[in-house]
């Protein structure tokens, strides 16, 4: 119960007893009298007045609580009348940040591949101001243990979620050596998830991930992985250039032949067809 409300009701108690008090006083004091009880009875009605009065901040969702605990009547920012009985509690309903950027604040995730990986990323969510006067029972009107322990611990549930199917060695372009992958669909995931897990207290307004650190381990066999892609690559060209250069000895074996050919015929003084055709080399005379 407001403060200034069991004051106005002490005076308006005092100044209801200032009555009888009055009639017994004696002549001269009875006016005296007279005038305290108008007093308390003026500064109790002020003080109901401003036990009435409520200011909630902007994006702030303001919970009616009567003898402490929530009536379930809610009311948006700025100034708010109540019965002086009352009072209005304040619940975060303003955007909020789940804010893991950086390495040393990265979510641990386990992935596909039952290693360790850090994600960083972003989630923005806000609370359903319709669920606010059960969190603000539940959680005694503390904000922040309804930040850490309900919606920050489903939140890291959700991100592992989405990561229980990572595998970065599926992701590698086998062309370019490159880990490429698509964390768009992973944030899509994050965001499904933490939805379903929180649906009945918060909305989820957006989920990006910015990068996934990988733990020692993993990204040895990264390089590992690269490294026979490479090798593989070289192989490849090795083979390519085998060829070519196969093609090259053959033409020269040819060029070769003809020009052998062309040398006998013009020292026998016989057709170089015999040999070009046939096969034949001609000896000298």
């Amino acid at each position: 119960m407001p403060v200034l409300f069991v004051c106005a009701a002490m005076l308006f108690v005092g100044a209801v007893l200032a009555v009888p008090c009055r009639l017994l006083a004696p002549r001269d004091v009875r006016d005296l009298v007279a005038g305290g009880a108008a007093g308390a009875a003026l500064l109790a009605g002020v003080l109901t007045l401003g036990a009435s009065a409520n200011s909630v901040p902007v994006r702030n969702v303001g919970i009616v609580t009567s003898f402490n605990k929530p009536t379930g009547e809610i009311t948006g920012s700025g100034l708010n009348w109540v019965a002086p009985w009352k009072k209005i509690g304040e619940w975060d309903a303003s955007r909020q940040k789940y804010d893991h950027i950086g390495a040393d604040k990265a979510v641990t995730v386990r992935t596909a591949t039952l290693a360790n990986a850090g994600v960083e990323l972003l989630i923005e969510w806000q609370v359903r101001p319709g669920s606010a006067p059960r969190q603000f029972m539940d959680y005694k009107g503390d904000f922040e243990a309804f930040r850490g322990q309900r919606v920050g611990v489903q939140l890291d549930g959700a991100v592992n979620d989405a990561f229980a199917t990572y595998d970065p060695l599926a992701n590698i372009d086998t062309k370019t050596g490159n880990l490429n992958v698509d964390l768009k669909p992973f944030a899509d995931k994050v965001k499904t998830s933490a939805q379903e897990r929180l649906s009945d207290d918060i909305e989820i307004l957006s989920a990006t991930i910015i990068r996934v650190n990988h733990d020692e381990k993993t990204e040895a066999n990264i390089k590992v992985f690269q490294d026979k892609l490479a090798q593989s690559r070289n192989l490849e060209q090795d083979l390519i250039n085998a060829e070519k250069q196969a093609e090259i000895t053959r033409k020269n074996a040819q060029v070769d032949k003809v020009a052998r050919c062309m040398e006998i015929a013009e020292r026998t003084g016989n057709s170089p067809g015999l040999c070009l055709n046939s096969g034949i080399v001609l000896g000298s005379k």
